[in-house]
C-alpha cells in the first residue's frame, strides 16, 4: 500500500492536529451534545459539565501531543502506509477513550462498572474524533495533491529581472511573460501570474535587457517594448492605420509593432 507523504511527519501539520482536534472536541460536545454525553459527564461527584468537559477535552489536547510529537519525532525511522496511518488515528482516539474512562469510571463507581463506563468512553471518543482527524487528513492530502500537481518549471526558461545594481528583483517563467515596456529609467515587466496580468515595474533600462529578453524568445516590436510572439493573438492595424499586436489576455493592452520591426515580428507568428 501507498505511504503517506512526508507531510504528514512535518511539525506545521502535527500542530495542526494538536490544536484542532482538541478545540473540535470542545465546541462540537458543547454546542451538539452528542450521544447524551451532557448525561454521562454530569456525575463526576457532582462537579459542573462544563468543567468535566474541559477535563476531558484536555485529555484529548494531551493524548494529540504526545501523539504528534513522536509522529514527528520518528518521522526519520518510520515510514506509514496509509493502513498504517489509519490505525495510528484510531489508536488516539482509543487512547483518549482509554484516559477518560478514568475519570469517568470514578464519577460513575457503584452504579455503572467500570469496564461498561470504558466501553462507553471508547465510543464516545472515537465516533467524535473520527470527524477531525479525517476531515484534516484529507485536507493534508488534497494538498499534497495539489502541489504535486502544479507543472515543474525548468529553470532554463526562468527569466531573472536585475535592477541596475545587478540585483534579482524578479523570477518569471519565460512564458508568462506578455510584454516588457521602457518608460524613462524604469521597464515594466507585465507577466501572468496565476491568469492575472501583473505589472512589476524595476529600475532598469532596456537596453541592458535586450540580450537576455533575446536570448529568452522575446522580440523587439517597438523602440519602447519587448514583446512575446507566443502571446500575440492577431496582429492588425488600428484607428490611426499603426500596427498593433493584441495579446491573447483579455487584461493586456494592444502592443504598437513599428515599421521597422514588423517584418520580424511576423515572421515569428
Amino acid at each position: 500500500m501507498k505511504t503517506i507523504s512526508r507531510t504528514f511527519y512535518r511539525m506545521p501539520v502535527n500542530t495542526m492536529f494538536i490544536v484542532t482536534v482538541p478545540l473540535f472536541f470542545f465546541l462540537f460536545v458543547l454546542i451538539y451534545e452528542p450521544y447524551n454525553l451532557a448525561t454521562f459527564l454530569e456525575p463526576l461527584k457532582g462537579s459542573g459539565y462544563t468543567l468535566n468537559l474541559i477535563i476531558c477535552t484536555l485529555i484529548v489536547l494531551g493524548v494529540m501531543v504526545l501523539s504528534r510529537m513522536l509522529l514527528f519525532i520518528l518521522r526519520h525511522i518510520i515510514d506509514l502506509n496509509w493502513a498504517l496511518y489509519i490505525l495510528w488515528c484510531l489508536g488516539e482516539a482509543v487512547a483518549c477513550g482509554l484516559f477518560m474512562s478514568i475519570p469517568m469510571g470514578i464519577g460513575w463507581a457503584g452504579e455503572k462498572p467500570y469496564f461498561t463506563v470504558m466501553s462507553l468512553c471508547l465510543l464516545y471518543m472515537g465516533g467524535i474524533l473520527v470527524y477531525p482527524l479525517s476531515i484534516l487528513s484529507m485536507a493534508v492530502q488534497l494538498y499534497v495533491l495539489n502541489k504535486n500537481a502544479r507543472p515543474v518549471v525548468d529553470e532554463k526558461t526562468l527569466i531573472r529581472f536585475q535592477d541596475e545594481q545587478k540585483r534579482i528583483k524578479l523570477v518569471v517563467s519565460s512564458e508568462s511573460v506578455l510584454y516588457v515596456e521602457a518608460e524613462d529609467n524604469y521597464v515594466h515587466v507585465v507577466h501572468l501570474d496565476n491568469g492575472r496580468v501583473r505589472d512589476f515595474t524595476l529600475r532598469s533600462s532596456m537596453r541592458s535587457l535586450e540580450e537576455m529578453l533575446q536570448r529568452h524568445g522575446l522580440v523587439r516590436c517597438h523602440r519602447s517594448y519587448f514583446l512575446n510572439p507566443a502571446r500575440v493573438d492577431l496582429l492588425k492595424k488600428d484607428a490611426n492605420g499603426y500596427f498593433v499586436a493584441k495579446l491573447d489576455h483579455d487584461g493586456a493592452k494592444p502592443i504598437p509593432v513599428s515599421k521597422r520591426y514588423y517584418e520580424s515580428v511576423t515572421a515569428l507568428l
